[in-house]
């Protein structure tokens, strides 16, 4: 009986392992799973890839994991792991957000339950796009009658090093800094692929939405675009004949142009003028509206056809046409509107450098704030024990007649102060991992919106992984790849996995073997409202002074603070939390400064001699003026770099140490993190029509068009060698008739710091000429040339002032010339 009861349990168990077998043997019988990637199978290099993968469960309920291996560097793969659950007979769609910083074309995508590997598929994309390539995205019904947009050729941007340098998003329309041009890429959207969040969205560097029912986008789309555009990114919105649809689903704030009608006109002139090119002669619809704060592009104030709108640091292009339709659309020269219109908001010179704190990795490298056993209390320890162990000890043991017990007190008093010294380093040394924070924190007064922008550098305090555990909210971005590279080494079997991100809440990532102390680098970018603001009030230009006042109702101390008014920079200082601060500054004393990196000298008092000395000071002082430096040529200037001169644009930036509370959990425990933030803030007081214009020397800055021809040092100091001709450009921003100017080459703009035997720069080898373009010729002018009855002749007819100098070298000087910088000082009234 009990053989039978035996025989009959191991049937039971073989049928069980049986049917195990038989359930799983063959995953894809159970589970079957298709994958979606890309923009129509296109992904590009430094931006989010959406991931969709459909998975059909015609077993079981199931549980596991799914897993996308990709390539992050030469021989790195990331493991990105979504947990999920499918009930059985059900079909479900996961979506995954990866993170594309190679050019490999290969997703390995897994399905695990209980860390074993069920089902494995690849997936290939078709085409990879550099980050060098202006990405277009369109949200239209009628896409195809936008492809002419893959015609239109745009200066390359430039190579972006995520990790450790930042570049300005656009290359300035001056093309002699820039690389070749490229054909833009266009990439087709509607409801089902348009993106829900920002990050998603910074694909694209251009939306453009016509002949488009937007109220088939969610709220989540709608206000992805409005944070989009905040964070320094362009919107295009035809109108139109669709003018009702297209602004059906959009929130007011990105319908800056209030249509009151439409009406149908003989194609305007207007086009010819902005393209230089023959228009068709026939009619269309144009939608009429209030153009309000926003600059024309196209057409004139009794016919706005295109209006620029600044939101947040980006913009908002509205069009009153539709761009889908006839005539546009089959315009021949549509093709020269379109770039036009892509160019316009490019600045038209952006300031560049080779200093090395241009970028952020080499800061966060260091931390200065951390603890250390006090020096002079440390020497007078050891005074104290050479002291007692010296001659009290030897008097003490020779008076009690002791000598031989001096091998045991002397190990016992060495011992013990080795202890008091333990002891007190031991409260200097890290207890948890490190985490070293820089932010940048622009405050949008009129939309109570903040962008945060912060970058961390997160140090290890153990051997072995790495694990930080994140809110998914702020959407932390890892950098698993140094360098930014469009070519794709070798097989996936060469590839190892040595990091892995696991969504969830929080979202939690693991970096492998990274030794003690050393460090892996994040990111993240996001728009939160806020209340508590920095106000700019009375801010008014009298008698040749700046007045103003500053009202911090912030909870937070602001130091180290500047304004920036048309490209001139004034000390303000700091400025205590809930307080105000008034000044009274004038504007052609020796508190304004013209160039940026000067005015941090005077601000920090750098002296270049004495730069690399190492005391704590000098270091604080170093790393307050190089967080300036990263934030202003990184972010501020873009903001500082304005097309038209609608009134006085001043820019208020500071710093501050509060820390932002990411609730960030690094290997199980809070880390010690040190912040540093910079804060800045914009304020635009309007002219009134026929308001008279003072624009200081400093405010245009020159833009020499051959800088190739020289080279130039981190202080923004251009050097030659030989006899050499320099070309520049002042370009004149719209809303203002020029009545005067005058050029003044006897000042550089750009000093030599290095220049210490006491020489002066003379300009008797200049030879200097301006363009009269109402004759064409080129006339030689003194070092101070001015222009008042006839100023108009100067400026041609894209608002630009051409000046050049051809130069002597001096075979005397024992090292290169300095290039002397013009400056220009303009009077006239805004129009």
């Amino acid at each position: 009986m009990n053989k039978l009861k035996i025989a009959f349990i191991f049937i039971i168990l073989l049928l069980m392992c049986a049917f195990y077998t038989i359930s799983y043997a063959n995953p894809e019988e159970q589970l079957k799973v298709s994958i979606r990637a890309g923009y129509d199978n296109t992904i590009r290099i430094f931006s989010e890839c959406p991931v969709y993968i459909e998975i059909e469960n015609t077993g079981e309920d199931f549980q596991g994991e799914i897993q996308i291996h990709v390539v992050t560097g030469y021989v790195n793969k990331t493991n990105y792991v979504l947990p999920f659950e499918i009930p059985q007979g059900s079909k479900k769609e996961f979506f995954m957000s990866i993170p594309i910083t190679t050019a490999s074309r290969d997703l390995e995508i897994k399905i695990v339950q209980n860390n074993e590997v069920l089902l494995t598929k690849e997936h290939k994309f078709q085409k990879v796009i550099s980050p060098k390539t202006t990405v277009v995205g369109v949200l239209s019904n009628e896409a195809n009658r936008l492809r002419v947009l893959r015609n239109v050729n745009l200066l390359e941007k430039p190579v972006i090093d995520r990790n450790g340098f930042l570049m300005p998003k656009y290359p300035s329309v001056n093309p002699s800094t820039e690389g070749g041009k490229l054909p833009i890429e266009v990439v087709e959207l509607n409801e089902n692929n348009l993106p829900d969040n920002e990050g998603m969205l910074e694909n694209f560097d251009f939306l453009i939405l016509s002949n488009y029912d937007t109220s088939n986008l969610t709220q989540s789309q709608i206000t992805a675009i409005s944070n989009w555009v905040d964070k320094g990114n362009i919107l295009i919105i035809g109108t139109g004949e669709n003018a009702r649809k297209v602004y059906s689903g959009l929130s007011e704030d990105l319908k800056p142009f209030k249509i009151n009608g439409q009406k149908r006109i003989e194609m305007p002139e207007h086009f010819a003028d902005f393209t230089e090119r023959a228009i068709l002669r026939q009619e269309m619809y144009i939608s009429t509206g209030s153009v309000a704060n926003g600059d024309i592009i196209i057409g004139d104030e009794d016919t706005p056809l295109a209006v620029n709108y600044k939101y947040g640091d980006g913009n908002i292009i509205i069009l009153a046409f539709d761009v889908t339709t006839s005539p546009i659309s089959y315009w021949p020269y549509v093709k020269d509107m379109w770039e036009g219109l892509l160019v316009y908001n490019r600045p038209v010179y952006y300031e560049n450098t080779d200093n090395f704190t241009y970028g952020y990795s080499s800061y966060l490298s260091n931390i200065f704030d951390q603890d250390v056993f006090p020096f002079g209390l440390l020497c007078i320890i050891i005074l104290v024990y050479i002291f007692l162990v010296g001659p009290v000890l030897y008097w003490i043991l020779k008076y009690k007649d002791k000598r031989d017990y001096s091998w045991i007190v002397i190990p016992i008093t060495a011992f013990l102060f080795v202890g008091i010294i333990y002891l007190g380093g031991y409260k200097t040394r890290f207890k948890a991992s490190v985490i070293s924070n820089y932010s940048i924190i622009r405050l949008d007064s009129e939309s109570e919106k903040m962008n945060i922008n912060s970058f961390f550098t997160i140090y290890n305090n153990k051997r072995g992984t790495l694990k930080v555990e994140c809110p998914s909210e702020y959407n932390f971005e890892f950098f698993t790849n140094s360098y930014y590279d469009d070519i794709y080494h070798g097989p996936n079997e060469d590839f190892y996995v040595t990091s892995k991100i696991l969504f969830g809440e929080p979202n939690k990532y693991e970096e492998y073997g990274v030794s003690l102390w050393d460090s892996v680098r994040a990111n993240t970018d996001f728009i939160r409202e806020y209340n508590e603001k920095i106000l700019l009030e009375d801010i008014e230009i009298k008698d040749e002074k700046l007045f103003g006042t500053v009202i911090n109702n912030t909870s937070f101390s602001l130091e180290d603070s500047y304004i920036i008014l048309d490209n001139l920079y004034i000390s303000i200082g700091d400025i205590e939390p809930k307080s105000r601060k008034d000044f009274a500054i004038p504007l052609f004393g020796s508190e304004v400064n013209s160039n940026f990196e000067y005015f941090l000298n005077e601000l920090f008092e750098k002296d270049v001699f004495h730069y690399w000395v190492d005391s704590d000071e000098e270091r604080q002082r170093r790393r307050r003026r190089e967080a300036h430096y990263i934030a202003y040529y990184n972010f501020i200037q873009m903001a500082n770099k304005k097309r038209d001169l609608k009134g006085r644009q001043i820019i208020f930036v500071a710093l501050n140490y509060d820390d932002i509370d990411y609730d960030l959990i690094v290997n199980g425990k809070k880390p010690d993190i040190y912040n540093i933030n910079v804060i800045y803030t914009d304020k635009i007081i309007p002219y009134e029509k026929g308001e008279k214009i003072h624009l200081p020397k400093g405010t245009i800055k020159p833009v020499l068009e051959n800088q190739q021809a020289f080279y130039k040092q981190d202080n923004m100091t251009y050097y030659f060698h030989n006899d050499i001709e320099a070309m520049f450009t002042f370009y004149i921003l719209k809303g203002i008739t020029v009545e005067e100017f005058k050029i003044d080459w006897t000042e550089p703009d750009y000093r030599d710091i290095y220049n210490r035997d006491g020489s002066e720069s003379k300009l008797t080898n200049y030879d200097i000429y301006i363009k009269n373009n109402a004759t064409g010729d080129w006339e030689k002018i003194d070092e101070i040339f001015k222009a008042s009855a006839k100023a108009e002749d100067y400026i041609n007819k894209n608002r630009e002032i051409n000046i050049k100098a051809n130069i002597t070298f001096d075979e005397n000087l024992r090292r290169d010339a300095v290039l002397m910088m013009p400056q220009i000082e303009i009077k006239g009234v805004a129009n």
